[in-house]
């Protein structure tokens, strides 16, 4: 396991985690059945369902030029176990049961990532947004708009009331990951988990091949 970065309400350097540090509540004294479902989700789901993120997220980001396909929905074990297979913990994974994802594309039907959301048959526990740039950020605006819009959505409509870490605006705060991420040796940089609204997220930024990848994890 690599060695990740933080940064969040100042930039500091940490310990090893999972990529899926986020949801550390979950699932850590729930009983698990030997078969596909979760004995009880409930004190972790996520106070909407799939269909409402789904649409409105939709609906918000056509009105920016951004484009969301309808979601395919996952609910077979192999199907999430090839699809949606996002928790490092062979324990919770096999608590979701249902997952759905979206492919999302900018004005000029370019690619640019996608959007998944694990748990339960109504709601999910998890919402995993990513997103790839080029070298030289092309396109860093719009992942920014689609961050800033699944915040919105998924956490609450309260940045600029609460402004987390200090940061004034959603923008500020990948802009700081951003320059930190360049600044350092390693090839993964993240926030801590930032708690907002009920809710915590955290935003990661890794070094690949085709230049850098965002990811951005929503959990209660």
């Amino acid at each position: 396991m690599k060695q990740k970065k933080y940064i969040y309400a100042g930039i500091v350097a940490a310990a090893a985690i999972a990529a899926v540090l986020i949801i550390t509540q979950f699932g850590t004294t729930t009983t698990v059945n030997t078969g596909t479902g979760p004995s009880d989700l409930s004190p972790y789901l996520l106070d909407y369902t799939y269909e409402t993120v789904n649409s409105d997220l939709r609906d918000t980001l056509k009105g920016q030029g951004i484009n969301m396909s309808k979601p395919l929905t996952f609910q077979t074990p192999s199907e999430i176990n090839q699809y949606c297979n996002f928790l490092s913990n062979k324990t919770k994974q096999a608590m979701i049961v249902r997952c759905t994802s979206t492919e999302i594309k900018d004005e000029n039907s370019q690619f640019l990532g996608n959007l998944n959301m694990v748990g339960a048959p109504i709601a999910p526990v998890l919402v995993v947004a990513t997103a790839q740039t080029d070298p030289m950020f092309g396109n860093y605006k719009d992942i920014k708009l689609l961050f800033g819009d699944v915040i919105n959505e998924t956490v609450c409509h309260c940045w600029a009331k609460e402004k987390p870490g200090g940061y004034g605006t959603i923008s500020a705060m990948m802009d700081a990951l951003r320059d930190f991420h360049l600044k350092g040796k390693k090839p993964n940089s993240t926030t801590q988990g930032v708690p907002l609204e009920g809710k915590h997220f955290e935003i990661e930024l890794t070094t690949n091949p085709q230049g850098y990848l965002w990811k951005l994890l929503v959990a209660k």
